[in-house]
């Protein structure tokens, strides 16, 4: 029978023979070279005695310097594959609306360059606003880039790999009548509490019942009790806000101040109402109309 320290070495010695491609070449030392970047893919090591083998020398096959480049590329190139397919399963998972994926910090016209800067900020102090549960309150007419800026956060957290989920209040409250009472429904509720952001746009745009308005509470308050941030985008004033019109609608108003430390009013003309006009001028150009 082969001995074990005769097949160790067979082996070893086969690896070197199978390391050769096409247009390497042997060195004045009898070592195989890259034909491409002409670095050795053999070295020499000494075994010890084993079995009923004496010690020696065996040649065995190594990765060259362009090979190296070549397993260091691949890997860099897996691992930016594995990166970009967990964040599109984020970008999936967390923000249904296409129309929120398209809110870039790339995209911002700069209107309010201060709260943007504050934006970017938050993003890049994130681990501490998480540790600390700090979220942002938007609030502003209607048109002014509270949703465009809350998803531009909310976008580039992704793109960190921070767990996020973008939301309405409107949508948020046809999912819970849909739903109906039950343990389903404190799933679905307990499930928002799984990202380390939760983002809701529209405070104050949802049917003003008082079914709606506990159901919005709910949501709220058990987003308090997770210890993690929220941002909230509203049209209402920061007026409104501190002096709601019902018992109702404080519960909701306090608690949303009290999570949203970060207060920032937006103001300027819609950008709906921009876009439209660039759309509607553009047209009528393009159609001989002026």
């Amino acid at each position: 029978m082969e001995s074990l320290g005769k097949a160790i070495f067979d082996s070893l010695a086969a690896q070197s023979r199978n390391n050769y491609a096409e247009g390497d070449y042997t060195d004045s030392a009898g070592f195989l070279c890259c034909g491409k970047c002409h670095t050795r893919k053999q070295h020499d090591i000494t075994l010890p005695a084993f079995d009923d083998q004496p010690e020696r020398i065996v040649r065995v096959g190594i990765v060259c310097e362009c090979r190296k480049k070549e397993i260091e590329a691949e890997r860099a190139a897996e691992e930016r594959r594995q990166f970009l397919q967990r964040m599109e399963f984020l970008r999936r998972d967390g923000i249904t609306d296409p129309a929120y994926l398209r809110y870039t910090f790339e995209q911002d016209d700069n209107r309010n360059p201060e709260v943007s800067e504050v934006c970017r900020r938050y993003v890049e102090n994130w681990d501490e606003m998480f540790k600390d549960n700090i979220g942002i309150l938007f609030y502003g007419g209607v048109g002014t880039g509270k949703s465009f800026l809350a998803c531009c956060i909310a976008n580039a957290l992704i793109e960190k790999l921070v767990t996020v989920s973008v939301t309405n209040f409107p949508r948020l409250l046809n999912k819970l009548q849909g739903i109906g009472f039950g343990e389903e429904r404190q799933e679905f509720i307990d499930k928002l509490q799984r990202y380390k952001l939760l983002v809701i746009d529209d405070l104050g745009v949802e049917r003003d019942t008082s079914y709606s308005t506990e159901q919005v509470y709910n949501v709220i308050d058990t987003r308090s009790r997770s210890g993690m941030p929220l941002i909230v985008t509203t049209n209402l004033s920061m007026d409104d806000l501190k002096n709601p019109p019902s018992l109702g609608h404080a519960r909701i108003y306090d608690r949303v101040l009290e999570m949203c430390p970060i207060r920032l009013k937006l103001v300027g003309e819609s950008r709906r109402k921009t876009i439209a006009n660039e759309r509607r001028n553009k047209a009528r150009k393009l159609l001989g109309m002026e």
